[in-house]
């Protein structure tokens, strides 16, 4: 433990922030892998249903029932076949509730995603900045030795500068990993969405098909 302690007082103010960004990254992973982890796996069968035009009431109930409240696909697909089966449904009542569940869903699931992003790019160059200036303090030590200069004196400086650009790559590293991953499984969550959206669209409503011919069905959309 002390020596960790004396790592990090040799490493400076910059060592300490990115320790900071090390714990707040930590936290973000596991926020993350509970987020993913707590969203049940949508059956199939639910899908298959819409393409062979079910009853949608039932289909409705057993969405209702099969403990998918958090499930963001389950979510839209409940939400548009609770609107098209109003009376009064038209294509752009269906289209504007798909949009709006789809978006609050894609940004609950981008939260801290963009701090993962900035971790990854701003990590590094804090440690370049710690070595830099660590490099300087060696130098200037040089400097005021004048000629009694000790190699060991340059060698230890150089080391001790290092030590944030290891930290901060160190730091770097699984947050861009990690980004990576969590963007994949939101890119899946996204095409199923649109997937969904379009089926639910094509399906006959009080005044006749949901999507209209020459429309674009899928026009919600999401900041990645």
């Amino acid at each position: 433990m002390g020596d960790i302690i004396d790592l990090f007082e040799k490493g400076g103010f910059v060592m300490f922030v990115i320790f900071c960004l090390s714990v707040y990254i930590t936290a973000v992973i596991i926020f993350k892998i509970y987020q993913f982890w707590r969203m049940q796996t949508l059956n199939p069968l639910f899908v298959e249903q819409l393409e062979k035009n079910p009853d949608r009431q039932l289909l409705r109930a057993n969405l209702a029932s099969a403990n998918l409240s958090n499930n963001p696909v389950a979510k839209l697909m409940l939400s548009a076949l609770k609107v098209i089966e109003l009376p009064d449904a038209t294509s752009e009542t269906t289209r504007e509730e798909i949009s709006r569940v789809a978006a609050a869903e894609l940004r609950y699931l981008e939260a801290h995603m963009r701090g993962l992003e900035l971790v990854a790019n701003i990590a590094p160059l804090l440690g370049l900045l710690g070595t830099v200036v660590g490099m300087v303090d060696a130098f200037a030590a040089l400097e005021q030795a004048g000629a009694r200069v000790n190699p060991s004196l340059l060698a230890g400086g150089i080391w001790t500068a290092l030590l944030t650009t290891v930290a901060g790559l160190s730091v770097a590293i699984p947050a861009l990993a990690a980004q990576y991953i969590f963007d994949g499984k939101i890119e899946k969550i996204r095409a199923s969405m649109k997937d969904i959206s379009i089926r639910v669209l094509s399906l006959p409503s009080g005044r006749g098909t949901i999507a209209q011919s020459g429309r674009n069905p899928s026009r919600y959309s999401a900041r990645k």
